[in-house]
């Protein structure tokens, strides 16, 4: 049987590497990003895998284009796995003018999700299907100059558990990712040796897993960190 995956965020990192995986398992992709250009080169890794891709590009801080991605996933055919491994969000002090940088943010990493999720769940419902959010050790910690991240992150964790409670019984299955430390741009520094890091390799794996198995067991939760300390000495 054909399945096939919507990924949000495959533009890059993390979501281009999961829909590479999925393609070499015969997954038919439908790749989600902002930028056209940085969509052609995972259609273009997803084929060299052995599978096959749509593309469509949104904003996921507009609501109307997160309803218009939704529609467009729908209207695709059988949608089997939902996955979301968009990012957003950067350092900021909390005080008067950090309150737009927190309405993008949580707009990108906590509404849009769960605006996605209600509007595609008919049909994941249909397929017995998964959904997996990448969500990060955010959730479980605080930092200073990123209470808009860790907010939307804890709250992406919420939501996935409360789901997963209200949809176990049909099948669906809901889980949660958290990596720490992988080996992304978005991570690159001179202080942290890449070879130590997770690699994005590593989290294709365990989300192939996680949307694949029976719908008689679900991981609800994997937190990944690196084996050995990836802090240069």
């Amino acid at each position: 049987m054909d399945r096939q995956a919507l990924v949000v965020g495959a533009s890059g990192g993390i979501g281009r590497g999961i829909a590479e995986r999925l393609a070499g398992d015969g997954w038919r992709i439908l790749a989600h990003g902002r930028r056209r250009d940085a969509l052609e080169k995972t259609l273009e890794a997803v084929e060299a895998a052995g599978g096959s891709a749509k593309s469509y590009t949104a904003e996921l801080a507009d609501a109307d284009q997160v309803a218009g991605l939704a529609g467009w996933a729908v209207s695709a055919g059988r949608l089997d796995a939902v996955i979301y491994a968009a990012g957003g969000g950067r350092s900021i002090d909390t005080g008067p003018e950090c309150v737009g940088e927190w309405n993008r943010t949580l707009a990108t990493i906590l509404h849009a999700p769960m605006q996605l999720t209600a509007l595609t769940l008919p049909a994941v419902r249909s397929t017995r299907g998964a959904y997996l959010y990448i969500c990060g050790m955010y959730a479980k910690i605080g930092m200073a100059r990123m209470a808009g991240h860790c907010a939307g992150r804890h709250g992406l964790e919420g939501f996935a558990k409360a789901l997963f409670e209200e949809v176990r019984e049909d099948g669906v299955r809901v889980s949660l990712i958290h990596p720490g430390f992988v080996n992304t741009p978005l991570t690159a520094s001179d202080r942290v040796d890449p070879d130590r890091m997770i690699q994005i390799s590593d989290i294709a794996e365990m989300a192939a897993l996680a949307v694949s198995l029976p719908d008689n067991a679900c991981v609800v939760e994997m937190t990944v960190r690196p084996q050995r300390s990836p802090y240069r000495t």
